[in-house]
């Protein structure tokens, strides 16, 4: 039979910032809605600079000037770091 022994002990969680965690990626959707009604939904690519995925907004505005509602899809690395023993 294996034991095992556990400790209860705190825990953080924090944004990834190491050098070799995966970039932080953005994106930006459209919230407007078409002539009939349905949701637009179009989104820029992902990027790895906000100003790159805030651009697409601008641009995607300028083709459709009624569209002025967007959100920003944001995938950013977290890690769980240990703490004291409780």
């Amino acid at each position: 039979m294996t034991r095992a022994q556990f400790a209860y002990r705190n825990w953080t969680i924090t944004p990834d910032l190491e050098p070799d965690a995966p970039p932080t990626k953005h994106r930006f959707r459209c919230l407007g809605e078409d002539d009939d009604g349905k949701p637009c939904g179009a989104e820029s690519k992902e990027c790895a600079g906000l100003e790159d995925a805030r651009g697409w907004a601008f641009q995607h505005l300028q083709e459709r000037p009624e569209h002025t509602s967007y959100e920003q899809v944001l995938c950013r690395p977290w890690v769980m770091r240990p703490g004291s023993f409780l």
